[in-house]
């Protein structure tokens, strides 16, 4: 308490200035008992004693009230010490005030952040026209990052949830709005924003809504629950509820990821694809409703703070629970403008096969595409995981790397010393993600190889003795970049060194070869997995098989894309070794070619 606060009477009025962005959210606790948050924005109040529970609840209902009636709110009256306390305490915290709060008008006025995010939009670089994935990838990729990859390996660099973000609808419109991905590759289009009225932590939130986007959905939402319907029913047949009638955690994931694959098989198939324009804007709508769901659940499956595995049960209120409770509805773009009643209408009718009431006409042709999509997208997360295990090694690869650096002695000169400044600029990207932490790497590894093997108990077709352990086909086989290659690549590494700094920081740079090289073992032979993931992917589409082996440098096309978005892409690690020491790498699963200074190797 601040010593110049005064003390609550019990006849004075209180307000609850921000009744419209509490959110209650009752919580398990360890010892079998619950505790009750009340989330409101950043801040998090937490009731641990059941005669509060009540009490609390009637808070979040108030506008305003008298001090000393707020001792009625729980079954048996509090003493007026105790709620005094509380209340000062919520005054203090700023969830409640003395002041009369001003009427909010029916439209409140764009705040200074989003006034600074449009003027920001007019500036941003954007290609001057519409582009596509389909069939020519590569042209798209030289444009924007200035490398290559066949068609073939598209997947592996852009994950199949998000191929249909650049495609135009009908109406004009980009599949993934304000969130199409990637950054570069999203158009200049008239979109009209509203402040968020909707009760909740997107309350009155200075990012707004996009209206544009919420009157398509509206004028296609009986179509777009009844292909949820569809869809649930194909997915249900190959993974059913569990009896009490709740989901799996993973597969509420799978099945949002499965019906994005829908909008994106019409766009990625090789023959007769849909063209940018030509696009149902009811498929657009499906995307952008249900890739919330996809967001929510990957969100919730990937916190090793409060795990939560692929099998753990729930409904459709755990998944609203947690979009409030780890502030999902909310983005530097705007905020969710789904009303609630149309997201729990959604999860009602995608988890509990609630009817669609009332006609929604005949779908579109694309819904006997259903099966092949739900193939398409359990595929794509098959090819996902072991893309995103690469990332989750680097994370270790970057930690060890820096850690000897941090070991030597006064400063380091020469292209070393560069390049430990490139690391640690390296490592504040990967800071988001905490790929450099003990901990995620250890939840993050099972978490991937959970998502593979349970996608392959989905697909048509595969037998159980063709389904593969992930962690055994990430293994590195005996032998693989072995002693020889050791030793050619410190020689390569301490020859990279300027003469003056070479004998100085020799051993600091065969430790770290070591480190480069413990990684290229494991990216090598992810090569190969997502190879193989590929080959069944383009069967699928019926796209040719590419004519190139995949290389670690077109696999970092992820990170590459990623960097077009503000504040999200990482570095790859070899690219850092070229730009600071000047030695090239390039993998592929049969073989790692070494260049520096005109010398090349190829190790085995």
């Amino acid at each position: 308490m601040q010593p110049d606060r005064q003390p609550v009477d019990p006849h004075e009025t209180l307000y609850v200035s921000t009744r419209k962005r509490f959110v209650p959210v009752y919580n398990a606790l360890p010892d079998g008992g619950k505790e009750l948050v009340l989330y409101c924005g950043l801040h998090e109040i937490s009731f641990d004693e059941p005669d509060l529970f009540p009490w609390a609840e009637k808070l979040v209902q108030q506008d305003s009230f008298m001090a000393g009636s707020a001792t009625t709110w729980s079954p048996d009256p509090l003493e007026w010490p105790r709620v005094k306390g509380l209340l000062e305490a919520l005054l203090e915290a700023g969830i409640l005030d003395r002041n009369r709060p001003q009427l909010a008008t029916a439209q409140l006025p764009l705040s200074q952040l989003h006034l600074d995010f449009l003027e920001a939009e007019e500036a941003r670089p954007v290609v001057p026209a519409p582009r596509s994935w389909n069939p020519d990838p590569g042209a798209v990729l030289r444009e924007i990052v200035g490398r290559d990859m066949e068609a073939g390996y598209l997947e592996a660099a852009l994950p199949v949830h998000r191929l249909a973000h650049i495609a135009i609808d009908r109406e004009g419109r980009q599949v993934g709005e304000m969130n199409t991905y990637p950054d570069m590759l999203r158009l200049k289009l008239p979109t009209e924003w509203k402040t968020c009225g909707y009760a909740g932590s997107r309350y009155h939130d200075d990012m707004p809504m996009n209206m544009t986007a919420l009157r398509s959905m509206l004028a296609h939402w009986k179509p777009v629950l009844r292909a949820t319907l569809l869809f649930r029913e194909e997915f249900l047949r190959r993974y059913p509820q569990l009896p009490d009638g709740r989901w799996k955690l993973g597969e509420v994931h799978f099945v949002s990821s499965g019906i994005l694959a829908l909008v994106g098989l019409q766009v990625m198939r090789w023959r007769n694809p849909v063209r940018n324009g030509d696009l149902d804007p009811v498929l657009s709508s499906l995307f952008r409703v249900i890739d919330g769901v996809r967001m929510v659940t990957a969100h919730m499956l990937d916190l090793y703070e409060r795990p939560m595995f692929h099998d753990t049960p729930i409904g459709p209120k755990d998944v609203t629970e947690a979009a409030e409770r780890e502030d999902q509805y909310r983005s530097g773009r705007g905020v969710c403008a789904g009303p609630q009643s149309m997201i729990d209408e959604l999860l009602e009718t995608l988890m509990n096969g609630k009817p669609v009431e009332g006609s929604a006409g005949p779908l579109g042709p694309w819904a006997a595409d259903i099966p092949q999509a739900l193939d398409y997208g359990l595929r794509g997360i098959q090819v996902y995981a072991p893309v995103m295990t690469v990332w989750v090694r680097m994370g270790l690869a970057y930690a060890r790397i820096r850690e000897a650096l941090l070991r030597a002695p006064g400063p380091i000169q020469g292209r070393l010393g560069r390049f430990r400044e490139a690391v640690e600029r390296d490592i504040e990207r990967l800071l988001p993600g905490r790929n450099h932490t003990a901990e995620q790497r250890d939840f993050s590894e099972p978490f991937y190889r959970r998502m593979f093997h349970h996608a392959q108990l989905g697909i048509r077709g595969l037998a159980p003795h063709d389904r593969k352990d992930l962690a055994v086909e990430l293994a590195p086989p005996p032998g693989l970049l072995g002693e020889r290659a050791r030793g050619a690549l410190r020689d390569l590494f301490a020859s990279a060194e300027e003469p003056a700094a070479a004998a100085a920081n020799g051993e600091l740079l065969q430790e770290i070869a070591d480190h480069v090289l413990d990684y290229l073992r494991f990216e090598r032979n992810a090569l190969r997995t997502v190879t193989a993931v590929q080959r069944e992917i383009n069967l699928l589409l019926g796209r040719p098989q590419p004519s190139a082996p995949l290389t670690g440098s077109q696999l970092a096309i992820f990170h590459l894309l990623r960097r077009l978005t503000p504040n999200r892409g990482q570095y790859y690690l070899i690219d850092t070794v070229q730009e600071t020491l000047g030695v090239a790498v390039e993998n592929q699963q049969d073989a790692t070619t070494v260049v520096h200074a005109g010398r090349s190797l190829v190790l085995h």
